[in-house]
């Protein structure tokens, strides 16, 4: 198997599900337009896209494990290839929010099969480091390029353009993958009960969360309990609990969760407050935001070097502390205030670039055979501590940006400062951490 096509092809699924939330945000004035839609039918273009790629991203790891990551991948570019058809052919917004919902199905099968699939052809330690590095930096830089792409396309071929420029895309990977990837499987277990609870609990909390819908927590909460539940009784469960026993995986995945929440949840509310206090035009506000996103592809280059060498209890702290830091520099008063903003930004970009990466690595802690399921836990608490920064940042909001700001940085700080209250075996080196032997045994040969 020749590594470069794999790295090559996940970080081309990558940009796909990337691009695809981003761009269309920007075309969603002509879509209304074109369409006649109502805003609520309009905002369901991103939200059941959204919705759907987390509320899957656990499901799919665990089929990625159990039927083969190379063939999951290729059926979620197929779904995804043959939805983006379908949302381009939609003559009307429900049609069209109803293929988003299934491309959103396609985007959470790429979303989890990409890491576990690198991560079986580069061994531990330096070249998974830089491997990991690149693979971060390209999904950095889609998230950058999307909102301009998405533009360009709208303003020269229609927004309907957006989507059919994944068909050749996906074409070109299904065959690649015929002819370049090998094979890649672990020992999931397919529970279809639990399936459905954990998904329908994902779509209750975190609609619930961010639009402030108490009864709906509760209920996702319920059907989160019935999952755990249901799942420590089975004999083979589809997720094995018994990874949060390693405290690595546990550290860091309540550490990502910490991290996305202080970060991406303050973002909702700075956007709000560049473009009305400051007021900054849409534009001006992009231009601003590049320095977040070239500090988001920096990052992840950086901290791929160092993967290998570092603790992993330092590693898992840089990104949360960057960011910490960050907020708390935007926080500061300032007779220009955007001097302390892009500042922050740039600070902020590198810390989510590097706590991406390191947040790759905790999964891949896992041993070989459950690295899917592992990934997939990571990414779908990336997905919830989004939501849960929203709905905790809200009330601050309220008070003052300075406050919303503040609030953000201790819940980032509270991130960095998991690894030091659990310090056990964090302070190994990455390259011994669990699984890692496994995943250098399991690796298919190039």
């Amino acid at each position: 198997m020749r590594r470069s096509w794999v790295l090559a092809l996940a970080s081309l699924t990558i940009v796909l599900v990337v691009v695809d939330l981003t761009a269309v945000t920007i075309a969603l004035p002509a879509i209304r337009s074109d369409l006649g839609a109502s805003l609520p039918e309009v905002q369901w273009v991103v939200d059941a896209y959204a919705l759907t790629l987390a509320a899957v991203l656990l499901p799919a790891g665990v089929l990625a494990d159990r039927y083969g990551r190379r063939r999951l991948l290729a059926i979620g570019v197929t779904i995804f290839t043959l939805a983006s058809l379908a949302c381009a052919l939609a003559p009307n917004a429900p049609l069209l929010d109803l293929a988003r919902g299934v491309q959103g199905l396609g985007a959470s099968a790429l979303y989890g099969t990409t890491t576990p699939l690198i991560a079986s052809v580069y061994p531990e330690g330096p070249e998974r480091g830089k491997a990991l590095g690149i693979f971060s930096a390209v999904s950095g830089l889609a998230m950058t390029l999307g909102p301009v792409v998405g533009g360009a396309l709208t303003a020269g071929f229609g927004w309907r353009a957006i989507f059919l420029i994944n068909l050749p895309i996906g074409v070109f990977v299904l065959v690649a993958l015929r002819q370049r990837v090998e094979e890649s499987r672990g020992a999931g277990h397919l529970d279809p009960l639990g399936i459905v609870l954990i998904s329908a609990a994902l779509f209750a909390i975190i609609p619930a969360l961010i639009h402030d819908l108490p009864w709906l927590l509760v209920a996702g909460l319920v059907l989160l309990a019935a999952f755990v539940l249901v799942e420590l009784r089975l004999r083979n469960p589809m997720v094995d609990f018994g990874l949060f026993r390693n405290r690595v995986f546990a550290v860091g995945s309540g550490t990502t969760l910490l991290m996305l929440a202080a970060l991406l949840g303050a973002f909702t509310y700075l956007t709000l407050y560049v473009q009305g206090p400051l007021e900054a035009t849409p534009v001006e506000a992009g231009v601003r935001f590049l320095a977040f996103s070239a500090a988001a592809v920096i990052g992840p280059v950086a901290i791929g070097r160092v993967l290998h060498r570092w603790p992993m209890g330092v590693l898992i702290a840089v990104g949360p502390a960057l960011i910490a830091v960050a907020l708390l520099v935007m926080a500061i008063p300032a007779a220009n205030r955007w001097t302390p903003i892009m500042f922050g930004l740039f600070l902020g970009g590198l810390g989510l670039g590097a706590g991406n990466v390191v947040a790759n690595q905790v999964g891949l802690t896992a041993p070989m055979d459950r690295v899917g399921m592992a990934t997939g836990i990571v990414n779908t608490l990336k997905q919830v501590g989004t939501a849960v920064g929203v709905a905790v940042l809200a009330a601050p909001y309220s008070s003052g940006i300075g406050t919303m700001l503040l609030v953000a940085a201790g819940l980032a700080l509270a991130g960095a400062l998991l690894p030091v209250a659990l310090a056990g075996p964090l302070i190994s080196r990455s390259s011994r951490s669990p699984g890692a032997g496994s995943a250098a045994r399991t690796r298919t040969d190039q």
